[in-house]
């Protein structure tokens, strides 16, 4: 019944301390005012205010796992008690349960539902979805038939009662109605009358105001009514003067792993952006030059392309390429002759692209180019004397406070990774045998959301590179049906001036979006775990963007 939950506190951030590190639950939105919690189908939102506010609450869990969740709370929390004991068992509800408070004073109720099971040990992962939610009004006789009247049915046989807690609902979710200073059980914390929103799973909402007042609306949420419309899996990051973040679908489908806002996501060539500021840089320390070329700098392995490192940059060498996307249709094609696990470095790619012949002459005009990058990879590697990951990861992730992004291989993917999803036929698999094991200078970068802001902020500050390289990057230097092109990012013009820098990124499993917008020094970032879906996203969120300005 409950799909979303929003609670009012006047201390926001040790709520988001002690819900996202001392309990571990995962952030799926986020902005300056508020922080949303996944709670297995539901979600519990914490808004700021200025009045100090206390709710009950409880949180449905598998019956069978009861004595490991109350061991797994135990290491984190008191648990309340009441006459010696902290846990009670409910003949009429056929369930089990213990309590314990937050930093502002909220009882939470953990039940085991005994007709629930599931295996393994209790993570956060083990909760089900918010059980009940407690409305504290001195109007209870007004507010239940209200509720009523939304076929939501009271428990028992004797109606409202003012005098009592009332339960309204059925199964395992139910609506709790008191008056105020009732004391809740298991604690010596009285009921209050504070606001509170309860969105029902069919879209309808309860809104309880400050005097305990009700009123039914339909929330106006366009960027989620997206997520839900081309059922998003991802997180969107927008950093304005404020922040705001989402985060919606499975970072791993089979145990129901939800997406966070501190997910790493996969964004294929939207990482071809940190290849050009690693080669931009080693222009800076004079070690190399835009204008050396690819046949003079690695003469054993391309002894026949004489084009320069500029062209490569801008997808102006006409260099074969391995992956042509404008002939090619399907990434995966790629390995049935070469096995993706084979492909690690960017030597693995040479076999696929050095000895064909050249698609035009350099410099003719753009054709976006993969190729171009994995050889660009291959002359740093040679300049910096090291692999070119470890380049990227101390040049660009090290300055750039990107602690939670690397080039990591698919089958030894960190926590906090989402597993990208192939779907044909209302199937879906992992894209493990679709893409390259371990990305590299072309793409395959993993980042979260946070990082690319932090990416972006440290790219235009002049912490990556100096004032003037980054207006050289910036230039546009080829143009092509897609739009103009720098180095190593899609540049994006208006009437009025540049209206953003852009880079996206497009694998099976895979789909990027991210852009600095130079007018009001914003960024925005789109990942997704599927084939599509953040460029619908991107869209959804700048048409806003436009019509709030």
């Amino acid at each position: 019944m409950f799909k979303k939950l929003t609670l009012y506190t006047n201390q926001l951030e040790d709520m988001k301390g002690f819900y996202e590190y001392q309990l571990g639950f995962r952030i799926v939105e986020e902005d300056d005012s508020s922080f949303t919690l996944s709670i297995g189908e539901s979600q519990l939102v914490f808004r700021e205010s200025e009045r100090a506010a206390v709710y009950h609450f409880a949180l449905n869990i598998p019956g069978n796992q009861f004595t490991l969740a109350k061991w797994w709370a135990s290491e984190r929390v008191t648990l309340n008690r009441q006459e010696g004991m902290d846990e009670v068992f409910y003949a009429n509800f056929d369930a089990d349960a213990f309590y314990f408070q937050d930093p502002a004073g909220n009882v939470i109720e953990f039940i085991g539902r005994r007709s629930v099971d599931r295996m393994g040990n209790f993570t956060v992962d083990s909760l089900l979805n918010i059980s009940e939610v407690s409305i504290t009004t001195p109007y209870v006789k007004e507010v239940g038939e209200q509720i009523e009247e939304m076929d939501i049915p009271v428990r028992g046989n004797k109606g409202i009662d003012p005098k009592s807690l009332n339960f309204l609902g059925s199964g395992h979710a139910y609506i709790i109605l008191v008056a105020p200073k009732r004391t809740w059980y298991f604690s010596k914390q009285r009921s209050e009358t504070h606001p509170l929103v309860i969105e029902l799973s069919d879209g309808r909402r309860i809104n309880i105001t400050e005097e305990g007042r009700f009123h039914q609306a339909k929330p106006a949420a366009p960027i989620m009514d997206k997520m839900e419309e081309i059922d998003f899996s991802g997180v969107a990051y927008l950093q304005k003067k404020e922040t705001w973040t989402a985060a919606r679908g499975f970072a791993n489908r089979a145990d129901e792993r939800p997406n966070a806002v501190d997910t790493r996501f996969g964004i294929a060539s939207g990482s071809k952006l940190f290849t050009a500021v690693v080669v931009c840089q080693l222009v800076e320390a004079g070690k190399l030059h835009f204008g050396d070329k690819l046949s003079e700098l690695l003469p054993q392995t391309f002894p026949h392309f004489n084009v320069t490192i500029h062209q490569l940059l801008t997808h102006t060498s006409g260099i074969p390429d391995y992956f042509d996307e404008q002939v090619m249709g399907d990434f995966e094609e790629l390995w049935k002759q070469r096995p993706m696990y084979l492909m690690q470095t960017a030597s693995d790619f040479l076999p696929l692209f050095k000895d064909l012949p050249m698609l035009f002459h350099p410099g003719e005009r753009f054709r976006y180019n993969n190729a171009g990058f994995i050889a660009l990879g291959l002359i740093v590697e040679k300049v910096a004397g090291k692999e070119f990951t470890a380049v990227v990861e101390e040049q660009v992730f090290g300055p750039a406070a990107m602690q939670n992004s690397g080039y990591f291989r698919l089958d030894r993917l960190p926590g906090q990774t989402a597993l990208g999803y192939i779907e044909k036929d209302e199937m879906w698999r992992t894209n493990q045998y679709a893409i390259p094991v371990r990305g590299g200078a072309d793409g395959g970068a993993f980042v979260t959301a946070r990082d690319m802001a932090n990416f972006w902020n440290c790219l235009m500050d002049g912490t990556l590179v100096t004032k003037e390289m980054l207006d050289t990057m910036l230039q546009v230097h080829a143009s092509g049906e897609d739009g103009d092109y720098g180095y190593g990012l899609w540049i994006q013009d208006q009437r009025d001036g540049i209206a953003k820098y852009h880079v996206m990124g497009y694998d099976p499993g895979v789909s990027f979006h991210s852009g600095f917008y130079p007018a009001e020094g914003s960024v925005l970032t789109v990942l997704s775990n599927k084939g599509a879906g953040a460029y619908e996203i991107t869209e959804t969120i700048e048409e806003l963007r436009i019509k709030k300005e």
